[in-house]
């Protein structure tokens, strides 16, 4: 699994995944969340505008994001 740090103090979910590259839009990380989820520290989670924080980890497609 390959890991990725994120510097913000505040991020939705949708927002990280387009900001890191993962995915080309905030509308298409927004389906994905909630059709198959992504683990936001160890729990799944369908969110996409759930706010993560520093310290938080998510796990997305072999990837592990680390929030600093």
């Amino acid at each position: 699994m390959q890991e990725i740090e994120f510097k913000a103090e505040i991020i939705r979910l949708k927002d990280l995944l387009k900001k890191t590259s993962m995915l080309a839009s905030g509308g298409m990380a927004k389906n994905i969340i909630r059709e198959e989820g992504i683990i936001l520290n160890g729990k799944p989670c369908f969110i996409p505008g759930k706010k993560v924080t520093k310290g938080d980890q998510v796990i997305f497609d072999h990837y592990l994001i680390k929030i600093v």
